[in-house]
């Protein structure tokens, strides 16, 4: 399997340890209207989020994968949790119904296209934390909005594909 970093962040402002330089640059949801941030709206947030989504449904579809199994389940909040995420808008624009959504999960569900969607935008708001994986196939997010894919090579078009969405990706 080969490993790929895919994020938001322009490779050609790293330095030679690979460390990001742009400081400025936001790395969460909880960003949002920060001065040191370039005061980074919804919108402009929402619309990477959702190139995240659309790059791993352009790498599922190249690897003719129609689910996803939940693994290594990290579920850090509560009902009321999301209650107040939806008061705070960090739930602004997707509905969630946390006894049929969120309490549900467990490691081994297998979670389809639309399901992936919502679950990926949950992750990347930091309400939930997951492996995402398929046979020969991982999908894991870390710190500062990045995410990490293992699988077969990636398709030739498939990158170029991601790329379009403003996004980079790595070998890793």
């Amino acid at each position: 399997m080969t490993s790929y970093r895919i994020t938001k962040y322009d490779p050609n402002k790293r330095n030679e340890q690979g460390h990001y330089l742009d400081n400025s640059e936001w790395t969460s949801i909880s960003d949002i209207g920060k001065a040191e941030y370039k005061n980074v709206t919804f919108e402009t947030y929402e619309e990477i989020e959702s190139a995240y989504v659309a790059a791993v449904k352009l790498i599922m579809h190249a690897n003719n994968l129609d689910f996803l199994k939940v693994d290594a389940l990290e579920r850090y909040h509560k009902k009321k949790d999301f209650k107040e995420y939806e008061k705070t808008g960090r739930l602004r624009n997707i509905s969630v119904d946390f006894d049929k959504e969120v309490k549900i999960l467990r490691d081994g569900m297998k979670l389809n296209l639309v399901e992936i969607d919502k679950i990926i935008r949950l992750i990347l708001r930091e309400t939930v934390w997951m492996l995402l994986v398929n046979k020969d196939f991982e999908l894991r997010f870390g710190y500062d909005y990045y995410m990490y894919v293992k699988s077969t090579e990636l398709k030739q078009d498939t990158i170029p594909k991601i790329e379009a969405t403003e996004l980079f990706v790595e070998p890793w």
